[in-house]
C-alpha cells in the first residue's frame, strides 16, 4: 500500500499514466495532498457539503437540493492517476447521484502551485469549485482515486 508523491517544480507534458501500488494514491506537493481525478456521477461524491441550489425559487421545491458534487470532466486528458484523468481545472456537477443537474467549474488550485500539467496546477483535495446557478462553492474532501 505505497503512495506515489510528486514534489518540487514539475511540469508534466505528453501522455503519462502514474500507477501507485495497490491501494496507494497519487499525492502532490510537500503537503502530500491527494490529486483530484475525474469520476462519474455513479461514483461516490467528491464533495458532500455544497450549498443547495434553490431552483426553482420558493414556494416551489428545489429540483435537486442535494449537496453532493462530482468532477465529471477534466480539462487535462493526457495525464492519469491509475486509469482516471488527473484534474487540472475542469467541470463539475451538483445534485443527486447518477444524474446530477447543476453545472459548475473547478477553480485553479490553492493547495498546489508547483506540480503542473501543461503549466496548469494539478487540483488537489480541499480545492474548490463554483456552482453556476447558485454561485455557491464546493470544497472537495475526497480525491476520487480508487
Amino acid at each position: 500500500m505505497a503512495d506515489m508523491t510528486l514534489n518540487g517544480t514539475l511540469n508534466l507534458m505528453g501522455t503519462l499514466s502514474f500507477k501507485p501500488s495497490a491501494g496507494g494514491k497519487l499525492l502532490i506537493g510537500a503537503a502530500a495532498s491527494e490529486a483530484l481525478v475525474e469520476v462519474t456521477p455513479s461514483d461516490p461524491p467528491q464533495c458532500t457539503s455544497a450549498p443547495p441550489v434553490i431552483l426553482p425559487p420558493p414556494p416551489a421545491s428545489p429540483l435537486q437540493p442535494q449537496p453532493t458534487v462530482w468532477i465529471v470532466n477534466s480539462f487535462n486528458k493526457t495525464v492519469k492517476a491509475g486509469n482516471r484523468n488527473l484534474v487540472a481545472l475542469g467541470m463539475v456537477l451538483q445534485g443527486q447521484a447518477g444524474a446530477p443537474l447543476w453545472p459548475g467549474m473547478l477553480l485553479p488550485s490553492t493547495g498546489n502551485s508547483t506540480v503542473t500539467v501543461n503549466h496548469i496546477p494539478v487540483n488537489v483535495v480541499n480545492d474548490k469549485a463554483v456552482i453556476f446557478p447558485s454561485g455557491g462553492s464546493a470544497t472537495f474532501t475526497t480525491s476520487g482515486q480508487p
